[in-house]
C-alpha cells in the first residue's frame, strides 16, 4: 500500500533560501522510504491550506506535507499568519476524512532562527519524518 500513496509537498517559497533546504530534506526522507511524491508550490504560507483544500479527493488518501516560513516583523502579521493557518490546517484534517497534514511551516522570531530550523534542526525532515510515522500508524 505505501507504494501507492502519493504526498503532497505544498511549498510556500517565499523565503526560497529557507524552504528549499526544507523540501530538498523532505524530499529525501520521502525516498528513503520509497514513497511517491509531487510538489505544489504556492506563493505564501497563507496559501497552503487553500491549496490543500482544493487538492483534496473524496474516498481517497489525502497525504500533505506544508513547508514555508513566517519571519516575525514589526506588525502583528506574524501572529495571524502563524495561528490562522495552523488552525486552518488542523480545520482541514478534522472536516476532512483520510486526510493527514504534517505541518513544516518555520514560525521564528528573525532570520537567522529560521535558517538554523531549516539547516540543523531540519523542520522539512521532521514534517517528512511524522508524515511516514503517521502512516505507519493509521493507513
Amino acid at each position: 500500500l505505501m507504494k501507492k500513496l502519493k504526498i503532497k509537498i505544498v511549498v510556500a517559497d517565499y523565503y526560497k533560501e529557507i524552504t528549499n533546504p526544507l523540501t530538498q530534506s523532505c524530499i529525501e526522507i520521502l525516498e528513503q522510504f520509497k514513497l511517491k511524491y509531487e510538489i505544489l508550490t504556492v506563493p505564501g504560507v497563507y496559501e497552503i491550506p487553500q491549496m490543500i483544500k482544493w487538492k483534496i479527493k473524496p474516498n481517497n488518501y489525502n497525504l500533505f506535507i506544508a513547508l514555508g516560513c513566517v519571519i516575525k516583523g514589526e506588525t502583528y502579521h506574524f501572529e495571524v499568519i502563524s495561528d490562522s493557518v495552523g488552525k486552518a490546517l488542523l480545520d482541514i484534517v478534522n472536516q476532512n476524512k483520510n486526510t493527514l497534514i504534517s505541518n513544516g511551516i518555520i514560525n521564528a522570531n528573525n532570520k537567522s532562527q529560521a535558517i538554523k530550523r531549516s539547516k540543523s534542526k531540519n523542520k522539512g525532515k521532521e514534517a517528512a519524518n511524522a508524515m511516514v510515522n503517521m502512516i505507519k500508524c493509521l493507513i
